[in-house]
């Protein structure tokens, strides 16, 4: 594995030294290194991703030794987009699939874990950022809840993401489209947007409609769906866990719908697909801004959480 150093060096040393100050959050180096040489702004990354300055802020898509958010990220990208950084930028991460600093953000934990991602979320699209992708197939969105960052969900349906299928209608908690689209109506069945698995079966695309409305906490479109016979354990695609409505309700502390599902028959036994973890079993992997939240869900749920801890990585 390469160190910090090693890697910075094959960079410019402008380039190298201002990735070092996004990084460590150090904005008057970064200050001082933009007022020295204005275009770094649009320079990029001799690696592979070919980032640009902006991207390093989502610690996403670029080298692993370089992934760290800070507890002034957004001040650091608030003096990048000032500078001139274009918001909707691409770069190469993940062979092209998520190009742009939203993209990247969305699907990152350690914004998320730092507290600083609903606020990234917001002064990217207050700077223009496009709220559904710049193809406007909703990539953002799908991408923050096929990785169940909830601060980035909320903050881009804030931002008017659109909410024009079963899932993300579910997810914004629009329990008018989700009652006229399970009457029949084709209200929300554009095309499935962005490159994750969201449905266009009706089946399956009412389950994932109950996996997010469970893990935002929208209660009465939970209710509306399971008054409407899906299923309270469904296990659908399209999630990056592949889980139950109760996993993802329990990770994110979301204690009424828990309650909810838990009352309408909802199996605390059973185990997710990709960890083999029963709902307990996820609750010390909460991040950070939700762990507190999980408490009185694990009373619900019954059991020491980290008792239910199974599977080698450590869920």
């Amino acid at each position: 594995m390469a160190s910090i150093d090693e890697i910075l060096a094959a960079e410019t040393p402008e380039f190298g030294r201002a990735v070092r100050a996004i990084i460590t959050g150090n904005i008057d180096d970064l200050r001082s290194e933009l007022a020295t040489a204005p275009e770094l702004i649009r320079a990029r990354s001799v690696s592979p991703h070919r980032a640009t300055l902006l991207h390093y802020v989502s610690a996403n898509g670029i080298e692993s030794e370089l992934q760290f958010a800070v507890p002034n990220a957004d001040e650091i990208a608030a003096l990048l987009i000032a500078a001139g950084a274009e918001v909707d930028a691409p770069c190469d991460a993940y062979a092209g699939l998520c190009r742009t600093p939203m993209d990247l953000l969305v699907s990152s934990d350690h914004p998320t874990e730092a507290g600083v991602a609903g606020r990234l979320v917001d002064l990217l699209c207050s700077a223009g950022a496009a709220v559904d992708g710049p193809d406007g197939r909703g990539s953002p969105l799908a991408t923050a809840l096929y990785f169940g960052t909830l601060d980035c969900v909320c903050a881009l349906i804030a931002h008017g993401a659109r909410t024009d299928n079963a899932a993300f209608a579910a997810a914004a908690g629009r329990t008018d489209w989700v009652q006229s689209w399970l009457d029949g109506a084709n209200v929300m069945m554009r095309p499935p947007p962005g490159s994750f698995p969201l449905s266009s079966d009706r089946a399956v695309a009412a389950e994932q409609a109950l996996v997010f409305a469970s893990m935002c906490g929208q209660t009465e479109v939970v209710r509306l769906l399971l008054d409407h016979g899906v299923n309270v354990n469904a296990n659908p695609p399209g999630s990056h866990w592949t889980a139950t409505p109760l996993h993802t309700a329990a990770i994110q502390g979301q204690t009424v719908v828990v309650d909810l599902l838990l009352r309408r028959g909802a199996d605390r036994t059973l185990r997710d697909s990709r960890y083999q973890s029963a709902p307990i079993g996820w609750l010390p992997h909460a991040r950070a801004p939700r762990r507190a939240l999980t408490r009185e869900v694990a009373v619900l749920l019954g059991g020491d959480a980290r008792a239910q801890t199974v599977h080698a990585d450590g869920h």
